[in-house]
């Protein structure tokens, strides 16, 4: 497997990760849950996360990236909702921190990294069978 195609494969499959994260954030986005009682617990509401994009540095080659899945760092907003079963005595609870907007922006930057890793590869077959028509 070429180099080329190696990076363009990871590339793929990094647009393939953050194009899952956002479509599960925005799936459950509406959840909410109760606030946390203590500073140190968690809501019980969705958590989102983040996908983040490395340099691939593990294995010989170190060809490409790789992703890694982070927890939001605000992981939740505060609502008011007396109504909810959730609601504490206040009436606020908690519900997930997704802005619907970024994560529609998301989806449609995997989209194009995605594309754009399929014409890499597209292009990297059409040389290489250039190079084996010179050859032959």
């Amino acid at each position: 497997m070429s180099s080329v195609f190696s990076t363009a494969v990871s590339g793929m499959n990094a647009a393939i990760a953050r194009l899952s994260n956002a479509a599960t954030n925005i799936v459950n986005a509406s959840s909410t849950g109760r606030l946390p009682a203590a500073p140190a617990e968690n809501a019980t509401s969705y958590q989102p996360t983040d996908v983040i994009t490395l340099s691939n540095d593990v294995g010989d080659n170190h060809l490409g990236v790789r992703t890694q899945t982070v927890a939001r760092e605000n992981p939740y907003i505060v609502m008011r909702d007396e109504r909810s079963p959730y609601a504490n005595e206040e009436g606020l609870i908690a519900a997930p921190n997704v802005d619907l907007v970024e994560e529609i922006v998301d989806t449609m930057m995997a989209e194009l990294s995605f594309k754009a890793n399929a014409k890499v590869i597209a292009t990297e077959k059409r040389l290489e069978e250039s190079l084996l028509d010179t050859i032959a």
